[in-house]
C-alpha cells in the first residue's frame, strides 16, 4: 500500500488574513497545505462534500484557539491510532508540552484550561455518553454559556476530520487526482454551525447507498454514540424498503446474525471507524470493494461523519426527544404509537418528518 505523504509530513504554522493556521508541508517542493485536508480520494469521489469540510474546518481553527485544538488533534490522534498524526510536532508548541502530553492531567507544562479541554476531548473520544454536567460548567467558565457549543463542535470536526482521513487513506489509497494544491482559499463566510449545516446536507445529497445500509450504519452510531433521540428515529426509504424492527434489533450483534453479508461489511467499516481506524484490515478493505464501489464506500464513509454529529448533542446533554423538539421549533415529535418519529432527506439534503411525500421543512439540529 502506498504512503500518503500526508501522514509524514512535519507540521507548520501558517497565517490566512488576520487568522493563525495549522498547515502540513506537502512536499520537497516546500508547498503547504492544510492540516485536515482529505486524501486525494475523496476529493475525486465526492468533491462538494470534501470541500464543505473543508470550509467546516478553517472556520472551526478560527473560532478556537489554534494551539489549543492542535494539543487536541495530537492527542486524539493516539487515542484513534493515528500514530503518524500524533508524532507529528506542532510549530509553535512547546517540544515538552508536546513530549509531556500524555501526561497532561500533572504536567507542569499545561494550563488549567489546557488540562481541563483535554480532560474533555477524551471523554468525547472514548464515550461521549458519559459526559458529566460538571464538564460543561467547566467549558462553560472557560468559554462562557454562549462558546461551549462553538468549542464542542470545533472538537468533533477535529476528531471525525482526523478519521475520516485514516479510513479514506485505507480504503482509497489507489485513488489519485482531484485534490485541490496550497492553502485553501475558500468561502467561509457564516458561522461554525451553518457550515456544518451545509457539510451535512452536501453529504445526504449523496444518492449511492441504498437506504437499508444508510439506515443501519445509522443506528450503529447512533447505538455507540447513545444518543437518545438518534435512536427513536427511523429513516422513511429504509423502512419502505424493508428495514423493520426485526432487522435492525440485530445490529447490536450483527457478526453472528443472519444479516447478508454487505451489511455486515458496512457495519464493520462503521465499527473501525468509530472507535479505532487502525484495526480495519486489509480482509476488511478487500471485503468493501468486492461488495461496493468506490462512490459507495465514500458515501458510507461521508454518512459516519454525518451521523457522528449527533456527538455534539450528546456532549452537551441536548440529545433527549424534547430537546429535538425545542431545536425543531415543535412542542413534541410527531412520533407513532411505538414512540418512533419517521425522517427523510429532500433533494437538497434537507432533514424533514414523515415520507418523501409529507415533508415538514424542520430542519435537522
Amino acid at each position: 500500500m502506498a504512503v500518503d505523504q500526508f501522514e509524514q509530513a512535519p507540521i507548520a504554522t501558517g497565517h490566512m488574513g488576520v487568522f493563525q493556521m495549522t498547515y502540513i508541508k506537502g512536499d520537497a517542493t516546500g508547498e503547504i497545505e492544510p492540516i485536515w485536508r482529505l486524501p486525494a480520494g475523496m476529493y475525486t469521489l465526492r468533491p462538494d462534500a470534501a470541500r464543505e469540510l473543508d470550509r467546516v474546518n478553517e472556520v472551526a481553527w478560527n473560532t478556537v484557539d489554534p494551539a489549543l485544538l492542535e494539543l487536541i488533534r495530537l492527542r486524539m490522534a493516539w487515542l484513534v491510532g493515528a500514530r503518524d498524526h500524533a508524532h507529528a510536532r506542532g510549530i509553535g508548541l512547546p517540544e515538552q508540552k508536546v513530549r509531556d502530553l500524555a501526561a497532561y492531567s500533572t504536567s507542569a507544562e499545561f494550563s488549567k484550561v489546557e488540562r481541563d479541554c483535554l480532560a474533555f476531548a477524551e471523554q468525547f473520544v472514548m464515550d461521549v455518553s458519559q459526559t458529566s454536567s460538571e464538564m460543561r460548567d467547566t467549558l462553560a467558565g472557560h468559554f462562557g454559556q454562549d462558546s461551549v457549543k462553538d468549542f464542542v463542535t470545533a472538537v468533533y470536526v477535529v476528531e471525525f476530520t482526523q478519521r475520516l482521513q485514516l479510513v479514506s487513506h485505507t480504503l482509497f489509497a489507489s485513488t489519485t487526482g482531484g485534490a485541490p494544491s496550497g492553502p485553501v482559499t475558500t468561502n467561509t463566510s457564516g458561522s461554525l454551525q451553518e457550515l456544518l449545516d451545509e457539510y451535512q446536507s452536501a453529504v445526504m445529497r449523496g444518492e449511492e447507498l441504498d437506504p437499508i445500509t444508510t439506515e443501519l450504519v445509522r443506528l450503529r452510531c447512533a447505538r455507540t454514540h447513545r444518543c437518545r433521540i438518534c435512536q427513536t428515529l427511523r429513516l422513511a426509504d429504509a423502512k419502505e424498503a424493508g428495514a423493520d424492527d426485526a432487522m435492525t434489533a440485530k445490529i447490536d450483534f450483527y457478526e453472528t446474525s443472519d444479516l447478508p453479508e454487505r451489511y455486515k461489511v458496512a457495519l464493520r467499516i462503521t465499527d473501525a471507524f468509530i472507535i479505532r481506524p487502525d484495526t480495519m484490515d486489509d480482509t476488511v478493505v478487500e471485503q468493501a470493494h468486492s461488495l461496493f464501489s468506490s462512490a459507495q464506500l465514500a458515501e458510507l464513509c461521508l454518512d459516519i461523519t454525518k451521523w457522528s454529529t449527533q456527538k455534539i448533542h450528546v456532549a452537551l446533554g441536548l440529545d433527549g426527544v424534547e430537546d429535538a423538539a425545542q431545536r425543531q421549533g415543535r412542542a413534541a415529535l410527531p412520533t407513532d404509537e411505538a414512540g418512533v418519529a419517521v425522517f427523510h432527506f429532500d433533494g437538497d439534503g434537507q432533514f424533514g418528518f414523515g415520507n418523501a411525500d409529507h415533508r415538514a421543512d424542520a430542519q435537522a439540529g
